[in-house]
């Protein structure tokens, strides 16, 4: 219920726990089977050392969406995980994105304009000063 008594909306607390609790599941799963196929299937140019890791970059995140997806879709174990991180790192970006939402449907214009700044700024975080420093 919104502050003003008025109406119905789902309780903010409890939407909130779900997009946390469904991104982390959703994360955990994806990274156990991306575990579990590299156990199962270990690719030859896997590293066996810390050194051998270090020297090839191995697992070295891509920013490319189809060439993940596509590692995804051929079951590569690498590729797997990297998914599940990024879910995980998703998660907390949801959970701000859903707090707007639930803002806007309380009429709460001062939240929304707070949580929307903050939403903007992991947005440009990610999407613009990351790339720029992974280059």
């Amino acid at each position: 219920m919104n502050a003003g008594g008025k109406g119905t909306s789902p309780d903010m607390n409890v939407v909130i726990s779900d997009v946390l609790k469904y991104g982390v599941l959703a994360s955990a799963i994806l990274i156990g089977l991306g575990v579990v196929i590299l156990f199962l299937n270990t690719p030859q140019s896997f590293p066996t050392t810390t050194s051998e890791l270090l020297a090839t970059n191995y697992g070295k995140p891509t920013l490319d969406l189809s060439t993940l997806l596509s590692g995804v879709a051929s079951a590569n174990p690498i590729y797997v995980i990297e998914l599940g991180l990024i879910v995980l790192l998703a998660t907390p970006v949801a959970r701000v994105a859903a707090s707007v939402l639930m803002y806007a449907m309380e009429k709460d214009k001062m939240y929304v304009a707070i949580t929307l700044f903050v939403l903007i700024v992991l947005l440009f975080g990610l999407f613009v000063i990351g790339p720029i420093e992974a280059a």
